[in-house]
Formats: structure tokens, sequence, C-alpha cells
């Protein structure tokens, strides 16, 4: 079984289209869990209405959505956890039916689209110490396996990367199984949260890497990193953002060019 858990908040004009893009699934042996933080714009009364297709949800007030993500994964009794939240959608109906095929590793990672194209993230990395000091993981395209989420549930002091943060501890630090798969799990709405708060995404992630990596011999690679993001003025930032609403192309190509930014500054360093 698969556990997809919904995350939500005055999201009435895009829950609809997450909940169907769910139940309208061709694999069945799933169980649907929707975690509302108490909306008042109506979106409580739509996922009343898919009530015969959801295994557990609720509407109440929480600490944010990392709260209201390990409070879904205490209800979940699949063996895969994945994250599908208000605005975001799978691929295609066959989605879950392809996942169960092939799955295998402890944590499974598909592609990604923005809603409206089909342009994917880029998933060549040649290492996952890379991928992730570079980038992460886009949840919305990642199967977990309900264990690992139970023993390293989100840390929520950190509201915006606790996700990046349990990427880093159980793929980086502790090396559990991860599994590449070959099509597009999600499409996801680039207006949430990460997106439009990204500087307080990188003080998180400067945060998390002193705290998983502070006396390894990561830890040189975590000064560069953070003397990295001194270097991202709020016009690049504003750039980015603007970018990423209006060309995907030109977003993609400021990203490269920050990884190979990442990437030269860490060769500087280890080869003055």
């Amino acid at each position: 079984m698969i556990s997809v858990i919904t995350i939500c908040y005055n999201e009435v004009a895009n829950i609809k289209e997450t909940l169907d893009s769910i139940v309208g699934q061709t694999y069945h042996d799933l169980e649907l869990i929707v975690v509302d933080g108490g909306s008042t714009d109506g979106t409580k009364d739509i996922i009343a209405s898919y009530e015969e297709h959801i295994a557990w949800w609720c509407s109440e007030p929480d600490n944010g959505i990392y709260n209201a993500m390990n409070k879904g994964v205490t209800h979940a009794t699949g063996e895969y956890v994945i994250f599908m939240n208000g605005g975001d959608c799978f691929h295609d109906h066959k989605v879950l039916e392809r996942v169960a095929e092939v799955a295998e590793a402890d944590i499974l990672e598909g592609h990604t689209v923005k809603k409206g194209t089909e342009l994917r993230r880029d998933l060549s990395y040649d290492d996952m110490a890379k991928k992730l000091l570079a980038d992460g993981i886009c949840h919305q395209s990642a199967f977990i396996r309900t264990s690992l989420l139970r023993t390293h549930p989100y840390n929520e002091r950190y509201r915006i990367a606790a996700d990046w943060r349990f990427w880093l501890q159980t793929l980086l630090c502790e090396g559990v199984s991860h599994q590449y798969l070959g099509f597009i799990v999600s499409a996801i709405d680039v207006n949430g949260l990460t997106f439009s708060n990204m500087k307080q995404n990188m003080q998180e992630r400067r945060a998390i890497l002193q705290e998983l990596l502070p006396t390894t011999s990561l830890s040189g690679l975590t000064k560069v990193l953070t003397e990295y993001h001194d270097m991202m003025h709020d016009p690049v930032i504003d750039y980015a953002l603007f970018l990423s609403s209006n060309s995907p192309t030109g977003y993609n190509i400021v990203r490269k060019i920050a990884k190979r930014v990442v990437k030269l500054v860490k060769c500087f360093r280890t080869n003055p």
C-alpha cells in the first residue's frame, strides 16, 4: 500500500485538482490522508465531499507545514508515503501503478515538472552529496518508507527546509538506499512556501549544514557553502523569483550557473 498525504490550508482554488489527481489513480491499493490547517475559505467543504475516498482527515490549526506532515505520517499505514500537497498533482493517472511495479529502495525519486509545462528538473548528478548540497529532492516526487519517516520525523524547528534536512540526514549521513524512477511523478505549484521564501530557505540550509556537519570532513565544504550564500544579494534572489514565474528556461539557466559557481568556489578553496 502507498499512503498519499495532502497538506493544505485555504486552497479552495486548487484542492479539488489535487484530490482528483489522487483518487483518479489506476493503482487502488492506496490510502489518502488529508491534513487541513483549519481552512476558512471553503477548502474544508471540498475535502468533506471526498470523504468516501479518504482514510483519515482533519481540519484544525497546526504549527506549520512540517507539523502537519508529521501528523499525517502518524496515521499512515502504507509501506511508502508521498506528500502531494494542495496545489500539486500527480503527473498522470498511472504514476502509482508504475511505482508499485518497481519500488525496492527506502527512498524513490522521480522527475518533477512545473504545472502547465513539461519542463523537467535535472536529476543528472554523479553523486548524492553533490545533488543534495547543490539542490535537493522534490518531496512531491519522492516516495519514502513509512518506517523511515517514523524514526526520522521532520524537525519542526525549521519552517521551510526541514525536508532538506531529512534528505541530508538519511541519504548523506546514514546512507539509506535510494532509487531513481525513470518517469515524471508530479506537477508542482512553484508559488509554494519554499519558492516564495528563498532567503529564509537559504538561512535554514546554512543552519542545517552547521548542525549535521559541524566536525566531519565536510566542515570545509560547509564553510564554502556558507560563503556562497553570503554572495547571494537580494537583487539576484528577486530576479530568480521573477524568472521562476515568467521564464522557466531562464530560471533553469540561472540555476545551472549558480551550481557551477558553487563548484568553482569549492575547487578554488581546495586548490588555491
